[in-house]
This record gives structure tokens, C-alpha cells and sequence, in this order.
């Protein structure tokens, strides 16, 4: 069995057909469909039925759909693990970030990167993702997360101390510290459903015999901030996505009783994963960062 075989049963079974899977992978149709063959003899099973007039997934391929692409995972690792023992690291970075990781604590990491490590490309994936489950699978490398909970069978890289706090317009904003009574009484904007910042308010309105019910949502806390500049309400956000506003005096964060929830940024990855260099060049990027934090 070699990675090509399987890249191409996977382009197939991707893409529904021969024809596209071979201008996908740049071969021939007589090429995939050989090493389809090739590979459907070496397991004894057919990898494909026909299907009127194209060819669908056997219930075989689709039982060991997810092994098929751990092992095409590990093969693009030993390969790159093999090319950067012999260079410098190279390659795609594939990170998953929450949006307010991309644009607020993310871009100076990657200056660095780009620096020190210049043949790594770094793609970003932002919410909504599934990224615990492409983190299982390779499809990921890594991911960034901002959470009270540090996660269980994963290496972890802590990148800062996240407070979430309400944030307001100047025109809104009251001295007094609002009571969540008081805080419901005003149009409130949060992230979207199951996101932990919100996920955090929930659980202190509820511990209070309260319920959130926000007048806006959004998963992107850009919008939110516009929506806060307009002066449409009190929002929920992480401090770093207002930091410079508060600073220039365009919002201001408003006093609430039990905040600011404490949440901290990391970049996990699973344990008994190899750490590519790729990877390794970034987590010291990381780990460099946090250490200049704590001598400021």
C-alpha cells in the first residue's frame, strides 16, 4: 500500500469520480483507476461499486475511510519530518484560531515566524470549525483555543491571559457596576451559541437564577465591535479586541459584578503526535513571546 494508492482512492471517493480525482491529482483516469485496482487487490475488497454510470463508496472504503487518511497523514509527516531534518523547516502550518486570536494576538507571531522560519507557510482556519475532531485526524496541525479549562492528552503552549469582559459605547456606559439585572436591561450582543465566552456568561447568569438572552450574536467579534462603536448595546468580547479603543477612549469596558471572565489563549496539539518542525519552529515562537511578556 503506498500513499499515492490511497491519495487517489481518497481524491475519488472526495471528488465522485475518476475524471475529476485525475484532474485534481494531475494523472491520467488510467492511472487512478490502476491504482485503485492495485490497492483494492492488496486488501481483498472492493473499494468502489458501480452506480448507474459512475461509481460510488463500498461499505468496506467506508469503514476504513478515517484509517486511509491517518495513514495518508502520517506518510505527508515522515516526509516533511525527513525534509526538514536535512533543511531548514518548511511547509503548510495548518492552524485553527478563534477570529479574535487571528487578528489580535496572531499576526506578530507569524511576523516572527516569517523570520525565522521563512519557507513555512502558515494557513489559518477560524470558527466555525470543528477543529477537535481535525485536530484527531490530521487535518490540522494545531490549534489556538481561548479557554478556562486546560485540555486533557494534548501539549499545551500558553500564549496569554484572556480577559472577556463588557465593553460599551461612552454614551452608554454607567460608573456604577452593573448587576446582571441591571446588565439584562440593556440590548446585549455576545458571540455566537457555545462559543466559551459565552458559554461562561451563560453558567454566572444561570448561577444567578438569570438567563443571557442577547439581542445580537455574532461568531465574529469584529462584527460585534462595530456593532459596539455604533452604540447598539453592551457586548461580551475578549479585552484584546478593544484594547486600542478603550486606549483612544472610542469604547469603554463597562464594570459588571463577577467580571471579567478568565480565560487563557494556548496552541494545543494532541500528545503522542511527532512534532514536526514546522511545528516546533512556531511553539518557539510562542514560548519566546511569552517570556518577553513576563520580563515586561
Amino acid at each position: 500500500m503506498t500513499p499515492r494508492q490511497v491519495r487517489s482512492v481518497l481524491t475519488v471517493l472526495e471528488l465522485g469520480s475518476v475524471n475529476r480525482a485525475a484532474e485534481a491529482l494531475y494523472l491520467a483516469p488510467s492511472s487512478v483507476s490502476a491504482q485503485i485496482r492495485e490497492l483494492s487487490t492488496e486488501l481483498g475488497i472492493n473499494l468502489f461499486e458501480a452506480s448507474g454510470r459512475g461509481i460510488v463508496a463500498s461499505s468496506a472504503l467506508r469503514q476504513l475511510h478515517t484509517s486511509l487518511q491517518n495513514f495518508l497523514n502520517s506518510a505527508e509527516q515522515i516526509t516533511q519530518l525527513a525534509h526538514s531534518i536535512a533543511h531548514e523547516p518548511s511547509g503548510c502550518l495548518k492552524l485553527f484560531a478563534p477570529s479574535s486570536m487571528c487578528i489580535y494576538r496572531l499576526p506578530s507571531l507569524i511576523e516572527a515566524m516569517q523570520l525565522h522560519a521563512p519557507r513555512v507557510e502558515i494557513m489559518l482556519t477560524h470558527e466555525p470549525f470543528a477543529y477537535r475532531q481535525a485536530l484527531q485526524s490530521g487535518e490540522i496541525d494545531a490549534a489556538i483555543i481561548v479557554s478556562q479549562v486546560r485540555p486533557e492528552a494534548c501539549h499545551y503552549h500558553l500564549l496569554q491571559a484572556e480577559d472577556v469582559v463588557f465593553v460599551c459605547h461612552p454614551e452608554r456606559w454607567q460608573a456604577q457596576t452593573l448587576s446582571l439585572t441591571m446588565l439584562n436591561e440593556h440590548p446585549l450582543i455576545t458571540t455566537e451559541e457555545g462559543c466559551t465566552y459565552r458559554v461562561a456568561a451563560e453558567a454566572h447568569f444561570r448561577s444567578l437564577g438569570l438567563n443571557l438572552k442577547p439581542r445580537q450574536a455574532f461568531t465574529n467579534v469584529e462584527v460585534i465591535r462595530r456593532c459596539l462603536l455604533a452604540n447598539m448595546g453592551i457586548g461580551l468580547l475578549p479585552a484584546c479586541v478593544v484594547a486600542d479603543d478603550v486606549l483612544q477612549g472610542r469604547l469603554k469596558i463597562q464594570a459588571v459584578e463577577g467580571t471579567p471572565y478568565l480565560f487563557q489563549s494556548a496552541l494545543i496539539y494532541p500528545e503522542g503526535r511527532s512534532l514536526l518542525p514546522k511545528l516546533a519552529a512556531f511553539t518557539e515562537m510562542i514560548d519566546q513571546q511569552a517570556a518577553s511578556a513576563l520580563r515586561c
